[in-house]
């Protein structure tokens, strides 16, 4: 029972000095622009999102809000017409490693909420019972992204940054973005 004490003791005032560091908060805002590569059988695309710099956890442990958007839309032969879109809103936490000078790499993951919706269309002659094809289905994932990137000050409201993400889901998809986020310092 003494070691079982001691422990939370111990861990209660580990998580105090950790929690006492952190600096949680609204500190910058910020889009992106990227390239995405889903799963087969969606071809490349092009996505945009929101940024929002929550500030710090832990000295080196930054944590950030997105919410992406990407979608597309492909014919399959001649007559069907496919749409795909994600919506995904996710809160990622980021080691930023520390370098001495203006570019700060880091890595990270999270968590979020990925809302995909398809639909498909079918536009071409009918025959006998088989006059249309029409279907619409969305579904809410949970969703794993998993960061690398980089990090540049542009000037002292600005920062500049690079990085790839890879999001395990309901449909898995490869990112490359680039965006800038204004701190609200």
């Amino acid at each position: 029972m003494k070691k079982l004490l001691v422990a939370v003791s111990v861990l209660t005032l580990l998580s105090g000095a950790a929690f006492a560091q952190a600096d949680i908060g609204l500190k910058g805002v910020g889009g992106k622009l990227g390239f995405i590569m889903p799963e087969d059988p969606i071809d490349s695309t092009i996505g945009f999102g929101v940024v929002g710099d929550l500030g710090t956890i832990m000295p080196n442990l930054a944590l950030h809000a997105y919410v992406d958007y990407w979608g597309k839309s492909y014919d399959e032969g001649e007559y069907y017409e496919f749409k795909f879109s994600v919506i995904s809103i996710a809160a990622i936490a980021k080691y930023m490693f520390e370098t001495g000078g203006n570019l700060q790499p880091y890595a990270g993951g999270g968590l979020g909420l990925e809302f995909a919706s398809a639909s498909g269309e079918y536009t071409g002659p009918t025959y006998g019972d088989f006059d249309s094809y029409d279907y619409d289905e969305t579904e809410t994932d949970l969703g794993i992204h998993l960061v690398g990137g980089a990090m540049m000050d542009l000037s002292p409201q600005l920062k500049g940054f690079a990085e790839v993400k890879y999001s395990i889901g309901d449909v898995d998809y490869f990112g490359i973005y680039a965006g800038a986020i204004f701190s609200l310092d």
